[in-house]
């Protein structure tokens, strides 16, 4: 069973030891030991997450404006588990658990696609899929802040990977107008915020006004197709 996970799921793994490498050397130069990072990263498995934390540290923004931006961030995980809920009501609660705690976003985008298509997939091998990616992001990031007191990378750079990686995923969306609208308003509160000194707000501001204008929109923009048609 997990030779056959392995080889479903060895592009992920590759992907995440490119992402996990330069994640693990900014938080080697924020002061984090190689077995200090072996430990946050086999635990809190968002690792945009992890990148946000590191990034926000050194940029010396405090403690609430992190915890309040990452719970933004990592709020997806709960409809993530929601949504494979019913196709594990077979499953006992423990195991239901089990992949929920830790459930990373590649590994439910596959355990969502078994599930859904009915192949021969059910919570231990979610479970499984979920300990080899986090093992993996684990010690990727380890081998990272390993190199990291080798060489020495600009911040810049290595906290540049996980912002191209939001990138991606951007272009990656499908083009509607709600997701224009996120984007668009997102960003340009950002910049009202840093405008007016608001540093330490500006990331979970700008979700929340993005998410909040988005939404405001397609119910303005619904509704008035609706009263059109009739």
């Amino acid at each position: 069973m997990v030779l056959k996970i392995v080889r479903t799921v060895w592009p992920v793994m590759l992907t995440y030891v490119a992402i996990g490498a330069p994640c693990g050397m900014i938080m080697g130069q924020t002061g984090m030991e190689p077995w200090m990072v072996f430990a946050l990263s086999s635990t809190f498995v968002t690792g945009s997450g992890q990148f946000m934390i590191c990034n926000l540290w050194l940029a010396g923004v405090p403690a609430p404006s992190i915890i309040a931006s990452v719970a933004a961030i990592s709020s997806r995980f709960a409809l993530y588990s929601a949504s494979l809920a019913p196709h594990l009501r077979g499953a006992s609660k423990r195991q239901t658990l089990a992949v929920a705690a830790t459930l990373t976003e590649e590994a439910y985008g596959i355990s969502l696609a078994k599930l859904v298509e009915g192949e021969d997939w059910g919570p231990l091998e979610s479970f499984v899929l979920n300990a080899i990616l986090i093992a993996t992001w684990g010690v990727s990031c380890t081998m990272g802040a390993v190199v990291g007191t080798v060489v020495d990378v600009p911040t810049a750079i290595a906290g540049f990977v996980c912002t191209s990686l939001f990138i991606c995923l951007l272009f990656s969306q499908r083009l509607s107008r709600g997701n224009v609208v996120a984007a668009v308003s997102g960003a340009v509160s950002v910049a009202v915020c840093k405008s007016l000194g608001l540093t330490n707000i500006a990331v979970p501001a700008s979700v929340v006004v993005g998410i909040a204008i988005a939404l405001a929109c397609d119910a303005v923009f619904d509704g008035r197709g609706a009263r059109d048609a009739r």
